[in-house]
Parts: C-alpha cells; sequence; structure tokens
C-alpha cells in the first residue's frame, strides 16, 4: 500500500510536468520570435501560440503516463528517471511534428521553436524532478515519507536490500525477521527477531514486509503473509526465493533485486487518486439534486413519527475501521436500536415484539423480508432506496465511496471467512455490486463472492456500470425490502 506521502509526490507530478513542458515551449516562442531578431517565416499572436500549447500539453502528459513517469518515481533509480524523460519528450515532440506536418497552415511561428521547446522542455522537466526528489530525499531524512520496513532472511540478497535501503532513504529498515543462528552478526545494525509477532511487538506499526533468503519455518512464512493482509501492509518478495504469484502481482527492482509485490486490489497508487476524484465529484452532484429529496423526507419522517430523521449505525470501514453509517429513520422510534434510541439490540426488540423466530432469520442476513418495524414512511424509503441517501455524507467525509461493497457489521464478519481481510481491502461503497444483481434476491454466500470479485477487479468503468445499473435497479425496484 503506498503511503500518502507518495501519493502526494504522484499527484504533483501532473500539474509541476505541465507547467515544465508549457514553460518551455513559451520560452522557445519568446527566444526565436523576440530575441533573435530574425524575421518568422509565419507570424502569429502569442496568444493563439499559447492557446495551441495548452491544448496540446495534454497529449503529452498522457505520453509520460504511458512511459511510467508516474509510478513510484521516488524508487526509481536516477538514471532511468530521465531516460524515460528523454523518451516521453521525445514521443510528445514527435506528435507535434506530425500534427504541424498534417496541418494545412503550418502551426509553429518558425521550425525551431520545435527544437527549442524539445530541448527546454526536457531540461525543465529534468530540474523539476530533480527538485521534487531532492524534497522527498529531504523529508526521508526526518521520518516523513519513508516506509518501515521488515526484512525477512538476513542472507546475501536481504544484506543486498539492506545495503540499498541505508543509502537511499525511501525506507527505513527496522527489524530483521530470520531464524538463522548467525543473523544478527549478518546484520549487526538492525535488530533481529524470530517471529514477526516478536518484531512488531518491538517496532510497532511498519509499512512494509520483504521476505528474502530467510531460514525460517514454513508456518512463521505464513505468519508473514497473514500479518501483511490483516493489516493493510505490503508484501513483497524475491520470486526465486518464494514460490507465490498473484493476478495482481507487480514487478519492482531493489538493489538490483528482482521484487513482487502482491497486490489484493488494483486500487492502489493512482487508482486511489481516480476514485476518490470521481467520488467528489459524484457526491457534489447527488447532493445538489438530492436536496429537496432530504427537505421532504425529514419533513414526512418528522409528522408521521415525530424524532431524529437520521439514524447512525456502526458500521465496519477499510482495513476493519469503525464508522458510523448515516441513514433516514425507516423503524419506529420504539423499536430503534442503539444508543440515543431504546438502547436495545436487535434480538431484544424481537423477543419482547413476541417474534423470537425472527432472531434467526435476521441473523442470517441483517434484515428481515417482511419487517414489523419498519414505519409506512420507511417502507417507502426502504423500497426506492432513499433511506441510504445520507451515505452522500459519508462518501464526503472519506468514510465511504460511491461503489464499493456494502458495509457490513461485526458480526457479518463470520460469512467472510478467510477473505475479510480481501473485503477490507477497499473502502464500502453507497452501492455495492451485489445490489446491481438483485439486492435482496442474492443470498449471503453470492453476495461474499460479488464483494471479492468487486475488490479483485475493480476499474473506473467497472464503478460507472454499476452506478448506471443502480439507478434502473433503484427505478424498477427490484429485489427490494
Amino acid at each position: 500500500m503506498q503511503k500518502r506521502s507518495e501519493l502526494f509526490f504522484n499527484l504533483i507530478r501532473l500539474p509541476l510536468d505541465f507547467l515544465a513542458v508549457v514553460g518551455g515551449f513559451v520560452l522557445a516562442y519568446i527566444i526565436r520570435v523576440q530575441l533573435e531578431g530574425r524575421a518568422v517565416p509565419y507570424p502569429s499572436g502569442a496568444a493563439i501560440y499559447l492557446q495551441l500549447i495548452l491544448l496540446v500539453v495534454p497529449v503529452w502528459i498522457f505520453i509520460f503516463a504511458l512511459s511510467g513517469l508516474y509510478g513510484q518515481t521516488g524508487q526509481k533509480g536516477r538514471l532511468e528517471e530521465i531516460g524515460k524523460i528523454f523518451a516521453a519528450v521525445s514521443g510528445g515532440t514527435m506528435f507535434l511534428v506530425l500534427l504541424d506536418f498534417l496541418s494545412v497552415q503550418p502551426i509553429f511561428p518558425a521550425k525551431a521553436i520545435i527544437i527549442y521547446g524539445y530541448g527546454l522542455s526536457f531540461l525543465f522537466l529534468v530540474l523539476e524532478r530533480t527538485v521534487l526528489r531532492s524534497i522527498q530525499r529531504w523529508l526521508y531524512r526526518y521520518g516523513i515519507g519513508s516506509r518501515r520496513t521488515i526484512i525477512a532472511g538476513s542472507g546475501s540478497i536481504a544484506q543486498q536490500l539492506a545495503e540499498d535501503m541505508a543509502r537511499n532513504g525511501g525506507h527505513r529498515l527496522v527489524a530483521i525477521v530470520d531464524a538463522h543462528a548467525d543473523a544478527q552478526k549478518r546484520i549487526k545494525y538492525v535488530p533481529v527477531y524470530k517471529t514477526i509477532a516478536e518484531a512488531v511487538a518491538k517496532v510497532g506499526e511498519i509499512d512494509e514486509i520483504i521476505q528474502a533468503d530467510s531460514e525460517l519455518p514454513e508456518q512463521e512464512v505464513l505468519a508473514l503473509v497473514e500479518y501483511a493482509s490483516h493489516n493493510q501492509v505490503t508484501y513483497r518478495f524475491v520470486p526465486n526465493n518464494f514460490g507465490m504469484y498473484s493476478t495482481q502481482s507487480t514487478m519492482q527492482v531493489m538493489a538490483g533485486v528482482p521484487l513482487l509485490e502482491v497486490r489484493k486490489t488494483p486500487l492502489e497508487g493512482w487508482g486511489r487518486i481516480i476514485k476518490r476524484s470521481f467520488d467528489l465529484v459524484g457526491v457534489f452532484f447527488g447532493l445538489i439534486l438530492a436536496s429537496p429529496i432530504f427537505v421532504l423526507v425529514a419533513i414526512a419522517i418528522k409528522l408521521t413519527d415525530p424524532g431524529p430523521v437520521f439514524y447512525k449505525h456502526k458500521r465496519l470501514s477499510r482495513s476493519g475501521k469503525t464508522i458510523y453509517v448515516y441513514k433516514f429513520r425507516s423503524l419506529l422510534m420504539q423499536y430503534s436500536t442503539g444508543s440515543g434510541y431504546t438502547g436495545k439490540t436487535d434480538a431484544e426488540i424481537f423477543m419482547e415484539m413476541g417474534r423470537p423466530e425472527l432472531v434467526e432469520e435476521f441473523k442470517k442476513a441483517q434484515k428481515l423480508e417482511k419487517d414489523p418495524r419498519v414505519s409506512r414512511v420507511g417502507r417507502i424509503l426502504r423500497k426506492t432506496s432513499i433511506d441510504e441517501l445520507p451515505q452522500l455524507l459519508n462518501v464526503l467525509k472519506g468514510d465511504m465511496s460511491l461503489v464499493g461493497p456494502r458495509p457490513i457489521v461485526l458480526d457479518e464478519v463470520e460469512h467472510y471467512g478467510s477473505q475479510a481481510d480481501t473485503f477490507f481491502a477497499l473502502k464500502p461503497g453507497l452501492v455495492g455490486l451485489w445490489q446491481v444483481s438483485g439486492r435482496s434476491d442474492v443470498d449471503y454466500d453470492e453476495r461474499v463472492k460479488l464483494d471479492i470479485y468487486y475488490v479483485e477487479n475493480w476499474s473506473l468503468w467497472l464503478d460507472i456500470k454499476v452506478l448506471a445499473k443502480a439507478v434502473v435497479t433503484v427505478l424498477t425496484g427490484k429485489g427490494a425490502y
């Protein structure tokens, strides 16, 4: 999992790259048209030229992305990054040359502008990336942005990785986990522990585990994987040393050693930024469109069953974090559960109602097909799913996403079994894949499969399709109760 500082530096590169390229071509124009003093073959105004550059530069940014310039740049070698910048700038310049060739009228006042812009853009990009890299490495000295790392192993590969971490600063090696008798002698400047549990108890929270050439027993290796999975910690391993692969594995090279990172979901790095941006845009328009409904529902609830309009329910979010999910209150006040209402559990209320048979039905899916506690207004709200609209506020706060596995309560975790950690790899969503696949017509086992499928196969296009289907599902009322 990427740290927030890594995401920030990846994100800030976009506008800075844009300014570097625009600045290069603006300076190229000034040098050729205004400073050289020579006549230009195809005179054009500076404003028209600038408009053209602003329209074309986004294509360059797209080429930069394809070249891999927006990955974990802080972890790349300096020469590797410069090489990618050179290739990307060359590709962008070739696009300009092709555009100029295909245009009926010359795009540039003089051909030399393309050459000057090519060189200046490359220079500005290298300088910009150098400054960013220097700032990032300076922050590493104070522990800001560096990844607290544990290496499993103390052999030659582990030593090679440890030396690289000491030089580059992006990783802060806090412990070694290895059962070898001479492990502490091999890597003297880092404490060595025999188990991951002992290491974490001593050094505290970590960001990454790298499985190298250890002599750990199989059970402890499994414990490493389980710890990483349960605590949303990045897990990487040397492929020749550890035969485990994943459809979401990504390859990186550190100190000349190939490392595979196992990911539960493609929603990492830029995926998180894209999804959050999509959520914010969607919730902005959603709240505007839903505001009249909020007012009407609030009035209806107050008139028919006086009491709070909203109901907060404790659920589990990403990494098992507790959140409070907002809903319009659909239960009668006398049957509402939790603090601030009756203070009783669902089971206690069913027993008081003389309906003990409902306890087991509710336990299976956390809802009832015909819930006697629901008010008249509440039945309409549930049938139309309007009761879920206040969760737009959860999306705005960042507790939830527009699309994702529906938030669950603690009692539901057992349904996910060994896949619970995969489920908790993402924030829950206002709309889930299972809801557009039948809603209440889908049994819980199938719901679990759909949730896990979404986590492992996320894409922006999938989110768009789920939202589109959700609109149709709500309008038809299919599967609701």
